[in-house]
């Protein structure tokens, strides 16, 4: 199936690549990454407009959103349940998203998005299923899904005649962005502890 829709990138362009993107955010194994880049290298050339193609990208992921959002609103956690016992990796899968969303709320909607985009898909019916607000969800999840899309189809505009090498090196990207973005949170949450501790032991002395 991948190969079939590498083929016919170029022949039908936009709606071939935002019908890949948006199956692909809703947990078919479809290379979206891979099509992006091919998408932007297609811009690059000139054979695709770079407005559309984004956008409609940035629709589909979207859409793909809403409708895991509001499937596991409307059939619940029992729909989820159903759903990972399907096998070991939907029930490990449903598992950890459960997990990351407990643990990180909204900011978890953000981040599977882009930097844990493997676990997007089931993240989705389980923050409906757990009754996450649906304004919280969507203004979590679109900054997010603009960050994934722009960033591969920029990468395959400005790298079109490398898109071979620029696939291989994406495709270890997120590791790269989780150790940055870990790195960022780490030096974040430290100096506030610090500032924290250096308020504490300065404190107003009372009159005499």
């Amino acid at each position: 199936m991948s190969e079939q829709f590498l083929a016919l990138v170029p022949i039908y362009g936009v709606p071939v690549i935002a019908l890949c993107v948006m199956l692909s955010c809703l947990g078919v194994p479809l290379p979206s990454a891979l099509i992006m880049l091919v998408g932007g290298s297609l811009v690059a050339s000139g054979d695709l407009p770079y407005a559309p193609t984004v956008g409609a990208c940035l629709t589909a992921a979207c859409t793909s959103d809403q409708i895991g959002y509001w499937t596991g609103r409307i059939g619940g956690s029992r729909l989820v349940s159903r759903y990972a016992a399907r096998g070991t990796k939907s029930r490990r899968l449903v598992r950890r998203a459960r997990g990351y969303l407990h643990r990180r709320g909204a900011i978890a909607i953000f981040l599977t998005r882009w930097l844990l985009a493997m676990i997007g898909p089931y993240v989705n019916p389980v923050a409906g299923a757990a009754g996450m607000r649906w304004k919280v969800f969507t203004l979590s999840a679109i900054p997010g899904q603009m960050i994934w899309v722009n960033f591969y189809i920029f990468l395959g505009f400005m790298f079109a005649k490398n898109i071979v090498a620029v696939a291989q090196i994406a495709g270890n990207a997120s590791g790269f962005l989780a150790a940055g973005v870990v790195a960022l949170f780490l030096g974040w949450r430290i100096t506030r502890i610090v500032q924290g501790r250096r308020r504490r032991s300065i404190k107003p002395r009372g009159r005499m």
